[in-house]
């Protein structure tokens, strides 16, 4: 009978040992370090999302949405205001910008532009205004994940048919810090 009780002991030792030693190795991935990033936004393209839309009407209209990640190492994406003080004027005042660029045969690309009725042509651009995201971690570093949906993509899509097209994305954090250019994927129209 005592050799019995030992040798249950002994395995209940062995199962107390082995879940003290997962318990340990749990506490020791939880407990790492939070990635450091350098200072500056950067940025990587995911994905174009297209969808399609069925309006009241019974209208199908073409959606998009282009998706990227995000990191900086300060954390110091958005702000809480959007009202232009400096240093936020200009082309900083609004943080987040995408352009509409069209795929030429080659690959290259050529800024598209929008000509109004006097004939003075401007670049097709859109400039947001990303707010203010709230560090979760002892280092301050930002990542994730951004998914932006075009405002007027079926007005694109119908005056661009034919063309292939994509969009430019670049940031500014708040110390006015620019994020590297990106490129969606190219959409044939």
């Amino acid at each position: 009978m005592e050799s019995l009780l030992a040798a249950l002991f002994r395995q209940v030792s062995k199962i107390q040992i082995l879940v003290l030693s997962m318990l340990a190795g749990w506490l020791a991935v939880s407990c790492v370090e939070p990635k450091e990033f350098p200072p500056e936004p950067y940025l990587e393209f995911r994905r174009n999302i297209l969808s399609q839309s069925v309006g009241i009407a019974g209208d199908t209209a073409t959606l998009l949405d282009v998706e990227f990640y995000f990191q900086d190492g300060d954390g110091d994406i958005g702000r809480e205001s959007e009202e232009a003080v400096p240093p936020y004027v200009g082309d900083s005042l609004y943080n987040l910008h995408f352009g509409l660029l069209e795929v030429m045969p080659d690959s290259s690309y050529s800024q598209v532009y929008y000509t109004d009725t006097s004939g003075e042509r401007y670049p097709i651009e859109y400039s947001y205004h990303l707010h203010y995201i709230d560090p979760v971690n002892a280092n301050h570093s930002l990542s994730g994940t951004i998914t932006w949906t075009v405002d007027d993509f079926q007005s694109t899509a119908f005056f661009m048919q034919g063309r292939k097209i994509c969009y430019s994305i670049y940031l500014y954090d708040r110390a006015l810090n620019r994020s590297n250019t990106i490129y969606t994927d190219p959409i044939q129209l």
